[in-house]
């Protein structure tokens, strides 16, 4: 029973992720999809975006027929290379509401002390599978260099909160189960909790609170089984 509970865990994101449909399982990047379009004192516009070669093209969305019906006659459109202040989508925000797939480490765990053992900040190889909810901001800028070249870029920032599910080793010995044993070995751990993301360019950081189950016969000695922990944690990779 408790090797189907850690299966049950260790799918449960997959398993979030496929309610949704597939379409609306988005990369972190400013590409082609439905935002919300939020310029300096307007309301929220649903838009699709379009990116074609160095243009952006904006559809909006015509919410009062069939939803996700399409305006392709009053589109917006302009040059990428072109924007500057007081152009068309300069300082404009596109909002991008998305279900997270993501593949992440637990790069620190800080674990309350127990019994005569103090706190302790650890380390060990881990990966957990991450699902949650996500809102990504994209605000286009522009600079000119010290040769006056106009430059744009997008400036991305972002967050999500979720659950993630994982395999993690951490250290067994005598200290960790309270001296009920004297083997020193590396053991292997299920990893489940909550965490939550900020998002600033290509990094990923977040917070997680988590619990760890020690899959051998020591579990019930280990001082840390299925005990709180905070850690920091860092998006490897999205799917």
């Amino acid at each position: 029973m408790k090797i189907i509970k850690y299966f049950i865990w260790l799918i449960f994101p997959i398993v979030l992720a496929g309610c949704a449909p597939f379409d609306k399982i988005y990369s972190h990047d400013f590409s082609d999809g439905y935002f919300q379009l939020k310029a300096p004192n307007k309301e929220p516009e649903k838009i699709y975006l379009h990116l074609a070669d160095d243009s952006l093209i904006a559809y909006p969305v015509l919410t009062k027929r069939k939803t996700g019906l399409l305006d392709t006659v009053n589109f917006y459109k302009t040059n990428l290379s072109s924007i500057k202040p007081g152009s068309l989508f300069y300082n404009n925000k596109f909002i991008k509401t998305s279900v997270d797939i993501d593949l992440s480490t637990i790069l620190l765990k800080f674990r309350p002390s127990a019994g005569d053992v103090p706190s302790q900040l650890s380390y060990n190889v881990n990966g957990v599978l991450y699902a949650g909810f996500r809102k990504d901001y994209f605000k286009l800028k522009s600079s000119f260099s010290e040769l006056h070249k106009l430059t744009t870029f997008v400036r991305h920032t972002g967050f999500d909160f979720g659950l993630f599910a994982g395999i993690g080793i951490t250290p067994i010995n005598y200290t960790v189960t309270m001296n009920k044993t004297f083997q020193e070995y590396d053991g292997i751990v299920f990893q489940k909790g909550v965490s939550v993301f900020a998002t600033y360019e290509n990094m990923s950081v977040g917070i997680a609170l988590g619990f760890d189950n020690l899959m051998d016969q020591n579990k019930g000695i280990w001082i840390y089984n299925n005990k709180p922990w905070i850690g920091i944690v860092i998006g490897i990779a999205n799917f």
